[in-house]
């Protein structure tokens, strides 16, 4: 099934989809995800938010560590279907730049909605569509099969929602109770 759904992905092919795709190709690498994570990373701290700082740090180091890993122990080799247009090195399972599309642009969602929440369904519209866009392109690109782009955005998708879950307590645990002052003691009335 994974052969016959890249072939009918190449069958639609096009010169403006192949520059289209190749962008998603660039979009994953890991100087672009490494960049960005440093530049959000620092963002952050200059705002004085040194947790979504370390999130984006520790899922920065994570995507990385996890991907390589899987792709030593499984070692699946990459679809060899048509002249690819881009050259890949290592294994194909998981698929690096699903994970770190489904780790990295919805956490920039997050990151752009504390900021302007005013266009929080916008910024996590274009995260997920960004996260689609550069695991499709490995489809489209004949870089990954299915199964890996599927795995790599479940990974991806897993390791943001437990960073998201881990910051959104620690922030639950700093904020004072209704009852409290900012020092935790309680307010008499």
């Amino acid at each position: 099934m994974d052969q016959d759904i890249l072939l009918w992905i190449n069958r639609h092919s096009s010169p403006w989809l192949d520059e289209l795709f190749f962008r998603s190709h660039l979009m994953g690498t890991l100087p672009f995800c490494a960049a960005l994570v440093v530049a959000v990373a620092g963002w952050h701290l200059r705002r004085h938010e040194p947790r979504p700082a370390a999130v984006w740090v520790v899922l920065g180091l994570s995507t990385y560590v996890v991907q390589v890993t899987l792709k030593a122990i499984v070692d699946r080799g990459r679809p060899e279907l048509w002249d690819r247009l881009v050259l890949t090195g290592s294994s194909s399972f998981p698929s690096g730049h699903a994970v770190a599309g489904a780790t990295f642009y919805p956490l920039l969602a997050w990151s752009l909605s504390r900021f302007a929440p005013r266009w929080r369904v916008l910024w996590w519209v274009l995260g997920i569509g960004l996260g689609f866009f550069v695991g499709f392109g490995r489809l489209y690109l004949g870089v990954h099969w299915p199964s890996d782009v599927l795995a790599g955005w479940a990974i991806g998708a897993g390791q943001t929602i437990m960073g998201l879950t881990w910051l959104a307590r620690r922030e639950r645990m700093t904020v004072p109770a209704p009852d409290e002052g900012p020092s935790g003691e309680e307010v008499s009335t």
